[in-house]
């Protein structure tokens, strides 16, 4: 049986190699995904080891409050002193670390590479000098500042060039001091390194203390205990190698988001194939029923029938798997390659390759490959022997079961409740998007396997006007279309995977622009509002004076974000700081219970709630919220108001923004609100406003109108990228259907022999196998388009209260029936010539 399974899978080189292609793919996708990351996590090792070459115990403050990319608490300046003084310490050094903003020669802030700009400093101690000078040297004056090698080479600076810096201070010119390098690496992971003597350094920076502490120690063990000891719970004292893993780990934890989603689409690019690799070989089965039968006849078991099926798919799997594993360790250094002509350079570590990644490439890939091949293997062994004696028709599918109907029905129940439950439960993160997750798959396979009782209605509707715009052509396609309804229906479900989540993602972000705009429109007063350059990075404090002081600008409001844990709420609670004196002139919430007045009224020790929010953590009016601050301070707010959130402009909690400053330790400021005087106009204001700003060109001064658009352009880009990689999901699609068609003109032969001989001509049979392909593919649309809407109505519905607004972009949704339209007549093109070309005396002999 096994060189049976062999002849049948050499005898059909085509068919294999696209089946096998979806799974090419999809372990590309797992493979690459894993030794990218893996990698990323050793170069951060590499790098962070690196920067502590030469500390023994490293302190920081400690974060009670810890969230992705968040730097811990400035120290003060007294902390040094007290390590100074700790018995075992041979030297220290306290280091400033904090980010800014870099100016080109036109004095543009340079924001291109996505990646901070770190101000650093530089100490007396050689031992503790993280970087290497390999041109010029450490600054000696405040004037001075030395620039990563990666930057210098990108904007053309050297050793005595002058170049702009900007921080919490107003931009300066300095001199370039050196050029440096982070061991074998241009930058710290694409980070742009400016270091500072260490007073401008805290100048720039307006951090008055300490951001780290550097201990040379004989015996670091010892020494750390004696300053934990010494120095509390409030601040945080590693090793130099505990500190070197535990920031690898941060960084590594804060990109985790970056193999999630890449796994994801891996997932949904295996899930396409899937239905690729079943359609396959049932059609393959079909095919070979006399065959099979013919070998029943010889004795062969259903077990062994069984074998000689499963072994063709396993061959499939493992060598379309390998094939996967192979293209994914190609996959891996592309991404780096990618990440580094982003300016995020990782450095020369070598790819770091797993066993265990190999092991799962490959698991997944023969897996997933005999799942969807196990069903037309069973299929196979329901042949009678007594099958052999009949004409060789490829024989046709069975109506549909009852039990198909209710299994569906079934299905898509247990995929509703997964889905509500992921929306509504209030469980973890984690646990909400594994039912989310789990909820749209079991949808899909629901409507999967209605998907045939569909196909008749939906061919006649579709086939309607192909048929008669193209005659008998056209009605020839729509029937062939409706002639094996499964076969039909799980290829159109391929391209329906892709499609539905495309769709899904469309009007979601449809909806978000929408939300976003109309909450601007409703709930902003204001004619301009100032960011950071990349919408981004904190603006420096002094911004919102200088706002003030514009002539037309009756008010300039500052907002602020912290984190904090509250007694009773799982996790990380955000929350906004706000100027009550102003920001009555320029916000307007949606009041449930309170108003304008509450707002204008708040002190250091109240809190605005969102009502959802509040009744969800079991809070009301007048309840208390025990506040741990990222100080590690416990603090009081009582609950003076609630409102209803709209589009996310604030988060869940309201505080003042000075309570936030004095008590959070967050002195950066996100944003400024600013309106103007009656009779001033937004561009007037603007052009007014540009001017007081420019001793900080790193802020960007927005009219409401280029704000909403930026907001726009933010989620377009988002989209851009996720449409990106659905494609590989629907390429898969696509070659599904030009699978499909050619075991369907191979079934045909006999049949597109006689249409030659009654006289159709070869590009009416083109014409007919473009046309079922294009069914096909629309079929697909119809219903990936409809589960689509129906997950982005679920999802959305959870969000109405919060100011979400439900947009379907119907010319968008067109666009895409289009496309699929012009997709399948892509997809047919090999086919159909193949059919085209088909000998007329061979094929009305042929059996």
């Amino acid at each position: 049986m096994r060189q049976v399974a062999l002849r049948g899978l050499f005898s059909r080189k085509l068919r294999s190699v696209l089946t096998g292609f979806a799974v090419v793919i999809g372990v590309a996708f797992v493979v690459g995904t894993l030794v990218f990351t893996d990698t990323i996590n050793a170069s951060f090792t590499n790098i962070f080891e690196r920067a502590q070459k030469g500390v023994d115990v490293s302190v920081e403050a400690a974060q009670p409050v810890k969230t992705s990319f968040s730097s811990p608490p400035t120290m003060p300046a007294s902390a040094l002193a007290t390590v100074k003084s700790t018995p075992g310490v041979e030297a220290a050094e306290g280091e400033i670390s904090g980010a800014g903003t870099l100016l080109d020669r036109a004095g543009k802030a340079i924001t291109s590479s996505g990646a901070p700009t770190l101000l650093l400093s530089a100490g007396p101690e050689k031992r503790f000098q993280v970087v290497d000078y390999r041109q010029g040297g450490a600054p000696k004056t405040a004037d001075e500042v030395a620039i990563d090698r990666a930057t210098a080479s990108k904007y053309g600076y050297r050793v005595g060039s002058r170049v702009t810096v900007q921080g919490d201070a107003p931009a300066k010119q300095y001199t370039v001091s050196g050029i440096v390098t982070l061991g074998d690496t241009d930058n710290l992971a694409g980070a742009k390194m400016l270091i500072f003597t260490l007073p401008e350094a805290q100048r720039v920076t307006g951090h008055r203390g300490y951001d780290s502490i550097s201990v040379a120690a004989k015996d670091p063990t010892a020494v750390k205990a004696a300053l934990q000891q010494r120095l509390g719970r409030h601040f945080n004292v590693l090793t130099g190698k505990e500190q070197a893993k535990q920031q690898a780990q941060d960084l590594s934890d804060a990109l985790g988001f970056l193999r999630t989603a890449l796994l994801i689409f891996a997932g949904v690019a295996l899930l396409v194939g899937g239905f690729l690799i079943f359609n396959t070989f049932s059609v393959t089965v079909a095919q070979r029923t006399r065959e099979l039968a013919l070998l029943r006849v010889l004795g062969a078991s259903r077990r062994q029938v069984l074998r000689s099926v499963l072994i063709e798919t396993f061959i499939v799997g493992l060598g379309a798997s390998i094939v996967g594993v192979l293209v994914g360790l190609v996959l891996a250094p592309a991404l780096s390659a990618m990440l580094k002509a982003f300016g995020v350079d990782l450095g020369s570590t070598g790819l770091v390759i797993k066993p265990a990644t190999l092991i799962v490439g490959l698991a997944i890939g023969v897996i997933a490959t005999m799942i969807s091949g196990f069903v037309p293997a069973r299929r196979a062994t329901r042949i009678e022997p007594v099958t052999a004696m009949r004409d060789s028709a490829t024989p046709g599918v069975a109506p549909l079961r009852r039990r198909r109907l209710v299994g569906s029905i079934a299905l898509g129940g247990l995929g509703l409740l997964g889905l509500l439950g992921g929306l509504f439960g209030g469980g973890s993160t984690a646990a909400s998007g594994s039912l989310l997750g789990l909820g749209m798959l079991l949808a899909i396979f629901a409507v999967a396997l209605v998907a045939p009782l569909l196909v008749r209605p939906l061919a006649r509707v579709i086939g309607a006007p192909i048929a008669g715009l193209q005659g008998l052509t056209g009605v020839l396609a729509r029937e062939n279309a409706v002639r094996q309804p499964q076969r039909t229906a799980i290829t159109a479900s391929a391209l329906m995977i892709g499609l539905a989540l495309v769709v899904f993602v469309t009007i979601f972000a449809a909806g978000l622009k929408s939300s976003v705009t109309r909450a601007i429109d409703r709930q902003l007063s204001a004619s301009l509002i100032v960011q950071s350059q990349d919408g981004i990075t904190p603006i420096p404090n002094r911004v919102t004076t200088a706002l003030r002081d514009v002539a037309g600008v009756q008010a300039a409001s500052p907002v602020r974000f912290g984190s904090s844990r509250i007694e009773g709420v799982k996790g990380i609670t955000a929350a906004t700081g706000v100027d009550p004196r102003s920001i009555t002139k320029v916000l307007h919430l949606k009041w449930k219970d309170g108003s304008q007045a509450t707002l204008a009224s708040m002190t250091d020790r109240s809190a605005i709630v969102d009502a959802d929010w509040a009744s969800s953590h079991h809070f009301k009016l007048g309840s208390t919220l025990q506040v741990t601050t990222p100080t590690g301070t416990r603090l009081p707010y009582r609950i003076t108001g609630t409102f209803n959130s709209q589009a996310g402009l604030t988060s869940s909690v309201l505080v003042s923004e000075q309570s936030m400053q004095r008590s959070w330790g967050v002195q950066d400021t996100a944003f400024v609100i600013a309106r103007g005087a009656p009779g001033t106009t937004p561009p007037q204001l603007q052009k007014a406003a540009r001017a007081a700003l420019r001793p900080y060109p790193s802020t960007d001064t927005l009219t409401i109108a280029q704000f909403k658009h930026k907001q726009e352009q933010s989620v377009n880009s988002l989209l851009g990228l996720v449409f990106a990689l659905l494609a590989l999901s629907i390429i898969v699609a696509l070659l599904g259907i030009v699978n499909t068609l050619a075991l369907s003109v191979h079934e045909r032969t006999r049949e597109l022999g006689m249409l030659r001989a009654v006289g159709m001509s070869r590009r009416q049979v083109r014409r007919m196998i473009r046309s079922e392909s294009v069914i096909t593919a629309v079929i697909g649309a119809v219903l990936g388009t409809v589960l689509g809407v129906v997950f982005a109505v679920l999802f959305s519905r959870p969000l109405a209260s919060q100011g979400f607004v439900f947009v379907v972009p119907v010319s968008t949704l067109v666009l895409f029936f289009i496309l699929a339209a012009v997709a399948g007549v892509l997809a047919a093109i090999s086919p159909a010539r193949r059919a085209a070309k088909v000998d007329v005396l061979r094929a009305v002999t042929a059996e």
